[in-house]
């Protein structure tokens, strides 16, 4: 447990050392700015820059798919427009060798809502409980591996894809164009830390499913509240790079990162950035993501993203970049999606249900593991106990 008399100092520190920090970024942001309304004014040559030097940098570079001098109006639906909008979000139990059965669970909510028709909401939760060897072991490139925190939050992830493009198929039986949304970003960041052929399998799961809705005429949108992502001011970083050529490890391999001379307008992120020039309703435009993992997905189901103004943030917006082929999807999908944040004030509210749905709170946890230790114990499966140190962490002897 923590004492708060020790930490309260370090707590006024943090006020302390925030107030400095705060003068910085105004620096930071003046600059930033600065650099984007350049960009803005001298398009060919922020892009041209970009191209030129994409190879070299230390950081992903985002490739404009639209031009950035102008933001673009999202209209609003209006309230006749008939719409189904279905969403999921998912939890996890981790695996842990120390409870009585090593085991990991996935749980899945959803919420599938319509408007203008007259169908009920349907909001469910659909748990999914991994315990075998195989789930255990998984075989991956012909050898077993042992899972970790990372791999059940691929397979948790993949899970939230794989529901939320069967719900939306079904969904389209209610006679009513639908859209499909997901709780944060599309891009699968973590995997490249996996072995060559989960990667190549991942993806491929991750493609069959982006065809699936790409198919059927259903858009598909990550919603990202807060990010901090800074693909956007990473492209600025080489546009007022000082040298011809960015070979950031010939110019600047030797200095820490701060001393880098495109490091005035670092660290920021892109949603500080264009959350002042965006009014309410209005998008930055386009990016096709550089993000390593997704050139290893094919062309048309590659990650784009925008930053839109839904009124109360600046939220980034991650789809398909088939998408953009599809302009009345992408701005009927927009639509709706503005209409969910207002209908859920601030947040929208068919993600909300089903993170509600989603997560696992620790009484559950608690009650899952109990239900497995009688079901253990009523079968005769001996010795039903957890280890040694599970069970001190919860009885003190003081």
């Amino acid at each position: 447990m923590l004492d708060f008399r020790k930490l309260i100092q370090q707590i006024e520190q943090v006020g302390t050392d925030g107030l400095g920090a705060a003068l910085e970024k105004e620096d930071t942001f003046e600059a930033a700015e600065a650099a984007y309304k350049s960009a803005i004014a001298n398009q060919e040559a922020f892009k041209q820059k970009l191209e030129l030097n994409r190879a070299w940098t230390w950081w992903p570079t985002a490739i404009p798919q639209e031009p950035i001098d102008k933001p673009i109006r999202v209209s609003q639906s209006t309230a006749g427009d008939p719409v189904t909008v279905v969403a999921v979000d998912g939890s996890q139990i981790m695996p842990s060798h120390h409870e009585v059965h090593n085991c990991f669970l996935l749980n899945v909510g959803s919420a599938i809502i319509s408007y203008g028709i007259k169908a009920p909401p349907v909001l469910d939760t659909e748990p999914r409980l991994f315990h075998t060897d195989d789930d255990l072991y998984p075989l991956v490139d012909r050898r077993r591996m042992h899972i970790d925190e990372l791999y059940v939050s691929l397979e948790r992830q993949m899970l939230e894809l794989e529901k939320l493009v069967e719900l939306s198929l079904q969904s389209l039986l209610r006679g009513a164009p639908v859209v499909a949304f997901l709780d944060g970003s599309l891009i699968p960041w973590s995997v490249e830390k996996m072995p060559g052929g989960y990667i190549d399998s991942y993806l491929k799961r991750m493609a069959d499913e982006f065809q699936k809705l790409h198919d059927a005429g259903v858009p598909l949108f990550g919603y990202l509240s807060n990010s901090r992502s800074a693909d956007l001011v990473n492209d600025l970083r080489v546009y007022i790079c000082p040298y011809e050529n960015s070979h950031c490890r010939d110019h600047c391999g030797q200095l820490n990162e701060e001393d880098f001379p495109c490091s005035q307008i670092w660290p920021m992120s892109d949603r500080q950035l264009v959350a002042s020039s965006l009014k309410y309703s209005e998008r930055s435009a386009a990016f096709l993501s550089g993000a390593s993992v997704t050139k290893l997905m094919g062309a048309e189901h590659r990650i784009c993203f925008t930053y839109f103004n839904v009124g109360n943030e600046t939220a980034r917006i991650e789809f398909p970049r088939w998408m953009l082929d599809h302009r009345e999807l992408l701005d009927r999908g927009l639509q709706t999606l503005n209409a969910q944040v207002k209908k859920g004030m601030g947040y929208p509210v068919c993600l909300a249900e089903a993170h509600h749905l989603a997560v696992i709170r620790g009484a559950d946890r608690q009650k899952f593991f109990d239900l497995v230790t009688r079901q253990l114990v009523q079968l005769g499966l001996k010795p039903v106990k957890l280890s040694a140190k599970e069970s001190k962490k919860r009885n003190s002897f003081i």
